[in-house]
């Protein structure tokens, strides 16, 4: 299984801390319109999809099973903030990087947003700001639509806003979802993704 270490989210962090060592909410929600921020996220996000890729070039090679069947990778990439405990400086920044896996076709698939927020509670996470879904455009699942760029699949989506998760996430959380080996990049809220399937956040 693929998981992200802390030299894949490193740029990201970096990046983060540039803006101020001491974040508060406010950074955490407009951290994704920094390109700096944009930048090291894809870049993660880009090395993450490539780990991915060449653990399923090792397993064939040793003919294991795969990690994606498909060969339909897909990362995300997450920026936010968790609790300090110090009043002075309550929280400070937090990121990381995933890849999906579906091992065969009658395996259960699990998505890089699903790892993401299983991250995000273990780790205590307080607020996710941006998220970056990175990975080749399919048409939706249920909505039907193709848009430009991936968005995230319908379990995601009805997972990010399920009760046990919706806390993680503000209506102002920005999404940027990109082609990859591409300049095709688009920015949104989630409340405005949600739209574009006909689903209300």
């Amino acid at each position: 299984m693929i998981l992200a270490k802390g030299l894949v989210e490193a740029p990201v962090l970096d990046a983060l801390f540039d803006i101020t060592p001491l974040p508060r909410i406010e950074h955490a929600l407009r951290a994704l319109e920094n390109p700096a921020v944009q930048k090291a996220m894809m870049e993660s996000g880009t090395r993450m999809r490539q780990l991915a890729r060449s653990e399923d070039e090792q397993r064939a090679i040793a003919n294991s099973s795969p990690v994606n069947y498909r060969r339909f990778y897909v990362s995300c990439v997450a920026i936010g903030l968790v609790l300090r405990y110090n009043a002075s400086a309550p929280y400070e920044w937090w990121a990381f990087v995933a890849a999906n896996s579906k091992p065969s076709k009658k395996a259960c698939k699990f998505c890089a947003e699903m790892r993401i927020v299983r991250a995000a509670r273990e780790m205590r996470v307080m607020c996710i700001g941006g998220l970056l879904v990175l990975g080749e455009r399919q048409p939706d699942a249920r909505s039907g639509k193709l848009r430009n760029t991936l968005n995230p699949c319908p379990q995601c989506r009805d997972m990010m806003k399920h009760p046990d998760n919706r806390y993680l996430f503000r209506q102002r959380t920005l999404i940027m979802t990109s082609m990859p080996e591409s300049q095709v990049q688009y920015m949104e809220t989630l409340t405005k993704m949600y739209a574009a399937h006909g689903e209300q956040w």
